[in-house]
């Protein structure tokens, strides 16, 4: 079985729902809450392995409560937590989502130990990857990290996957390094300075990315689903109808499903259709949630676009 390492993120989230706006200077009034185990790299991770795929997390949390109950919940879901280190005097990763109609209103985010990832950290986990293997990552970890990865990845032929966020930290290198990118629309649109003006527009970014050297660029449309762009084309490519009740996580769920896929031998078009019914099935509930293998299959056996 390919082996797939994430690199990226484990915070703490605060999901707040209900939120009423206060005047000028009240507190913040929500009806209800929810804490659960996050950040990209846990979330992608503990989604890979719910999906059948062999899970790798390179990770840095503090010694601290949460550190301690994020990395237990990832271990449950099957991931190989191993290379996940402690800090022992920076607190883990922590974030704040408001919430309205299920799409993120506010974020507070405090990256903590996150910020501390080093590439010495990450190289023993990725040194003996070969071709077939896949690491998937995101532009929110630490820039010198994601450099040496885009350049070990490159030198020995192993697949990137990489999540475009934030799109101001992705150059050039990271762009071209990368098998595949996923921008949703405003990630898109900044990453190739288009607005987001038109039906037209997402197609249009993809094609620009790919002229400047991106091999593959997804772009996540929402409800509508996404758009694969190559040099051999674009193809629009629908999703399930749902909905949606929490966004938290439906593109990690994304790039998770899709790497599963493609470690499969799946084209991009098939592997899309599968991350597109996971990512609708991830945001039918309050919280994160993370879909398993056969409900996914049976989505996608069932949708008729």
């Amino acid at each position: 079985m390919s082996r797939i390492v994430v690199v990226g993120g484990v915070n703490m989230d605060l999901h707040l729902f209900g939120g009423r706006r206060p005047s000028s200077g009240s507190a913040l009034v929500v009806d209800h809450y929810l804490t659960q185990p996050g950040g990209k790299g846990g979330n992608v991770a503990r989604a890979v392995a719910r999906l059948g795929g062999s899970a790798h997390l390179v990770a840095r949390v503090g010694d601290d409560e949460f550190g301690h109950r994020c990395v237990e919940r990832i271990r449950e879901d099957g991931v190989d937590v191993g290379a996940v280190s402690f800090s022992p005097t920076t607190p883990t990763g922590f974030v704040a989502i408001e919430l309205d109609e299920g799409r993120h209103r506010t974020l507070v985010f405090v990256p903590g130990a996150n910020d501390e990832l080093t590439s010495a950290a990450v190289a023993p986990a990725v040194a003996d990857l070969g071709r077939g293997d896949i690491v998937i990552t995101q532009a929110e970890i630490p820039p010198a990290v994601l450099t040496a990865l885009c350049a070990h990845t490159r030198e020995n032929g192993v697949s990137l996957f990489l999540d475009p966020t934030p799109p101001e930290r992705v150059g050039v290198d990271a762009l071209t390094a990368a098998d595949v990118i996923t921008p949703d629309r405003a990630e898109a649109a900044a990453l190739a300075g288009r607005a987001d003006a038109s039906e037209l527009w997402p197609a249009l970014a993809g094609r620009d990315l790919v002229a400047v050297g991106a091999r593959t660029v997804v772009v996540k449309t929402g409800a509508s689903g996404a758009v694969l762009v190559t040099a051999d084309g674009i193809e629009p490519i629908p999703t399930l109808e749902i909905t949606a009740m929490d966004e938290t996580g439906a593109g990690d769920v994304f790039i998770a499903a899709l790497a599963v896929r493609r470690s499969e031998g799946a084209t991009w078009a098939d592997a899309i259709r599968f991350a597109n019914a996971a990512s609708a099935l991830s945001v039918a509930d309050q919280g994160l949630l993370l879909p398993d293998r056969r409900s996914v299959e049976a989505a996608v056996a069932s949708f008729r676009p």
